[in-house]
């Protein structure tokens, strides 16, 4: 059974019914770094320096026995080692600890339909490893995941990187996550299947999650979201995927299916979508879709054809951008975000595209208030992603690492993603 746990914000309540899944799915991941706790400030000064426990006690103003129980923690995962033991003289030996920066503590992966990241994360949150790999054939989503840890372990093995202690393994897949989802089918592999994958290289029972999610995450902890208390994340590429942050909360709804905004239907559009419905905006302003449209094989013929002036090309790409302006100002009106984030290779391949979303936008909010939403590009690619896939995973509740090795997942269904 798949347990579906809130790991940052715990809700309470008696046990579930025989059977059901177990957890919230209405994941909530801060986008707001949280209080460090004693064994990250123990961590941040060993980055400094290597200390011994009395100076760390006077530089964290913290007692021996609460030091000693955090310590006990790094030094168990490896985090932190002793370099040097003074034995001489009586009393007890002095120990001169250092921060183990070459020990991988998180992994974090990404897979989507044009492109695979990972990260490797040591204690302090630095990057001791990145792959990135871009595909133009479209493997399968395992054979994508398999190559991802493959390259990554081999990455790390060739600068001599400790991966004994991988504590957190995260992965985005654009797969479907909300309690009512269907966990698997011929599209894409179940959550079990995922983790059974990255057990072959790290034995941490992974933290499973949308793409689209985790890099909206990333993006609201360290990208082109930092300090913004709401924003709308939208990802135009294979398919079209996104997501809201509230009250700097990424949030994910009753079950986990709030931001899909590429399954809204757009008026005078009666294309057939894959999720089974006719007109959605995915069907508008996806990569496949605008393609089609414009008659074009594929984002560089478009992109080529629309910079050489083809009415074809320039019309999807129009009609493209008056449909997300529409959708996202239907969204607007409804939670006034501070901003937009846009993503994804069309967004990429057309950065203009982001001033025509906004105009549209702007026609659909009322004309008698000032709204103040800004429109902007993402700022950080696939590895920011996965570095916010180690994040999640790196910060679960500390009690799940002591249960059964349980793939996690959290809520979000974005199948239409298109990451």
């Amino acid at each position: 059974m798949i347990r579906i746990i809130d790991r940052l914000e715990r809700g309470q309540g008696g046990a579930p019914p025989e059977g059901q899944q177990t957890g919230r799915t209405d994941m909530h991941y801060p986008t707001r770094h949280p209080l460090p706790t004693l064994e990250d400030r123990i961590v941040a000064q060993l980055a400094l320096s290597p200390a011994t426990r009395s100076q760390l006690c006077e530089a964290l103003d913290t007692s021996r026995t609460n030091l000693g129980r955090a310590l006990s923690t790094l030094l168990d995962e490896g985090s932190v080692g002793a370099v040097r033991s003074n034995v001489a003289g009586r009393g007890r030996p002095t120990q001169l600890l250092a921060l183990n920066a070459t020990a991988a503590h998180a992994v974090g992966l990404l897979i989507t339909r044009t492109s695979c990241a990972g990260v490797m994360l040591n204690r302090s949150g630095a990057v001791l490893a990145a792959v990135h790999i871009v595909s133009h054939s479209s493997p399968s989503m395992s054979r994508s995941l398999e190559q991802t840890c493959e390259t990554l372990a081999d990455s790390a093995a060739a600068q001599g990187i400790d991966v004994t202690h991988v504590r957190a393994v995260g992965v985005g897949a654009p797969i479907p996550m909300g309690r009512n989802a269907r966990l698997s089918s011929n599209a894409y592999p179940s959550v079990e299947e995922l983790a059974s994958l990255t057990g072959r290289w790290w034995p941490a029972a992974p933290v499973v999650d949308n793409t689209v999610r985790m890099a909206a995450l990333a993006e609201g902890l360290w990208g082109a979201g930092t300090g913004m208390s709401s924003f709308i994340y939208l990802r135009l590429s294979g398919g079209v995927g996104g997501c809201v942050v509230s009250d700097f909360r990424l949030v994910g709804g009753a079950t986990g299916l709030a931001g899909e905004l590429g399954h809204i239907t757009v008026a005078g559009n009666d294309a057939l979508c894959a999720c089974g419905k006719l007109g959605c905006l995915e069907t508008l302003a996806s990569i496949p879709a605008l393609c089609e449209r414009a008659g074009a094989q594929d984002l560089t013929a478009l992109r080529a054809a629309v910079h050489a002036g083809d009415e074809r090309a320039l019309g999807a790409l129009e009609r493209a951008a008056a449909a997300v302006g529409y959708v996202l100002g239907s969204a607007s009106l409804l939670i006034n975000p501070r901003a937009i984030i846009l993503a994804g290779e069309i967004v990429d391949a057309f950065p203009s595209i982001k001033e025509d979303i906004a105009a549209h936008m702007r026609a659909e909010l009322l004309p008698v208030m000032e709204w103040d939403i800004d429109v902007v590009g993402a700022s950080l690619g696939p590895l920011g992603a996965a570095q916010g896939c180690a994040y999640v995973a790196a910060h679960r509740a500390p009690e799940e690492d002591d249960r059964e090795r349980t793939p996690l997942t959290s809520g979000s269904a974005d199948e239409g993603d298109g990451s």
